[in-house]
């Protein structure tokens, strides 16, 4: 089972490829630095009022979304 009050360091490993697809994205002119900074913005934003499930499916589906 999941655990859902915390992220796991597998989440922190999909995190940082999350995170590095979108860096790329942007240096290489797929998304613009508003998109990129608002999608990480609800990312964080989910971080720090504890919704994980959310976080975790920016981290899996993000990068189409900011795309």
């Amino acid at each position: 089972m999941k655990n859902r009050d915390k992220l796991t360091n597998k989440d922190h490993d999909i995190m940082d490829h999350f995170i590095g697809a979108i860096l790329d994205d942007y240096k290489n002119g797929m998304v613009s630095k508003e998109a990129a900074t608002a999608g990480l913005g609800q990312v964080i934003a989910a971080i720090d009022l504890g919704n994980y499930d959310e976080a975790r499916r920016w981290f899996s589906e993000g990068r189409k979304f900011i795309r």
